[in-house]
């Protein structure tokens, strides 16, 4: 994104999925084997290791919500954990109507620390319901994210009328 933000020649990003889904999240697996494959002993340089990993995630994300250029979510399909933090980053959210929306960090024992807990309420303004997708690890599905404002369906923002005329 750093280059993105400064070359001319980009006027907008879209970020979408390519497969069956938009996101599955995080992969947790290479995550854990970062973690586990570690040679170090001492626990604080382990606690030490896993913050700067957060902390690299964590700006991965910010990067995005930086850009001074629009940055766009065309979601389909299955939005989870790490994708929520994504899409939240991004100036518009658009989706299909069968994308689902899910926070997932609570039914592993982490906390959704990247961006969700940051970003979701400001995207939403609704703190109770935040609280109720992270807490519970419930689906959203399209309509619903639709209504409180974490998307719009896709075709009725601006830039999808000019592109159709």
């Amino acid at each position: 994104f750093d280059r993105v933000s400064q070359d001319s020649d980009f006027r907008v990003v879209v970020i979408s999925g390519a497969g069956k889904m938009f996101t599955a999240g995080i992969d947790l697996m290479d995550m854990a084997g970062d973690m586990l494959q570690s040679e170090e002993t001492d626990v604080a340089r382990k606690a030490w290791k896993l913050r700067n990993t957060i902390l690299r995630f964590q700006e991965s994300f910010s990067a995005i919500e930086k850009c001074p250029k629009p940055v766009i979510a065309a979601i389909h399909s299955a939005c989870i954990g790490g994708g929520i933090d994504l899409i939240t980053a991004c100036d518009i959210r658009l989706c299909s109507q069968d994308a689902w929306f899910q926070v997932k960090e609570v039914d592993i024992g982490i906390a959704a620390d990247v961006g969700t807990l940051q970003r979701l309420p400001k995207v939403i303004g609704n703190a109770s319901l935040v609280n109720e997708l992270v807490y519970t690890a419930r689906k959203m599905m399209a309509d619903e994210a639709m209504s409180c404002g974490l998307v719009r369906p896709r075709g009725t923002c601006l830039c999808c009328k000019l592109r159709t005329l």
